[in-house]
């Protein structure tokens, strides 16, 4: 579990097949990776970027994250070791990354300057988007609460949830506006039945 520098109400845990974000609030993750085919042993922030993260895999690959550009695919992925990777350290001022082995080895990796000097307002967009992450995920938990899902008996008899799709989309559209987001483009779509 390692803490944000730059917003601290903000963590990364590793332990399985992906990387999570959470925050102190709520009670699951609010971002995560894709799964991996391999065990995730290792994870740390760059002390510099506030959207970078580093993840160390069990098949020896290093794969860093970059949050301020894209979200939804992995920004570098380097083959470090033959072996399963164990630990993970970034340095303070964040151009090198000491990852170590299973069998002892440790590797000193220099990081490009891309992955090192802060992109324009990058601390405050990046907190934008935890801050929007956290209102999603409190807004999901507010449909649960108040009776959003509602319980359906299937064909076998076990019971189902299924969302009042009404009342999803006028919360979804009042989550949008209060955040300022206008436009047809946003939000998830509710699959069809």
């Amino acid at each position: 579990v390692k803490r944000n520098p730059f917003h601290v109400k903000f963590f990364l845990s590793v332990g399985d097949w992906c990387g999570k974000m959470w925050m102190e609030e709520l009670k699951g993750p609010m971002l995560q990776t894709p799964y991996y085919p391999a065990f995730i042993s290792a994870a740390a922030w760059s002390p510099t970027r506030a959207g970078v993260f580093f993840l160390a895999r069990q098949d020896g690959r290093l794969d860093v994250w970059d949050y301020f550009y894209r979200m939804n695919e992995v920004a570098l992925t380097q083959q470090v070791s033959d072996r399963a990777l164990t630990s993970l350290n970034i340095q303070g001022q964040g151009r090198l990354a000491a990852v170590g082995d299973a069998g002892g080895v440790i590797t000193l990796l220099q990081l490009c300057d891309g992955l090192v000097d802060p992109g324009p307002n990058e601390k405050n967009l990046i907190g934008m988007l935890f801050d929007r992450e956290t209102k999603r995920e409190k807004s999901l938990e507010q449909i649960k609460k108040q009776g959003g899902a509602v319980k359906k008996e299937d064909k076998d008899g076990a019971g189902g949830m299924t969302i009042d799709k009404t009342k999803y989309q006028e919360r979804e559209k009042a989550f949008f506006t209060e955040l300022n987001m206008t436009g047809d483009d946003l939000g998830t779509t509710l699959p069809a039945r």
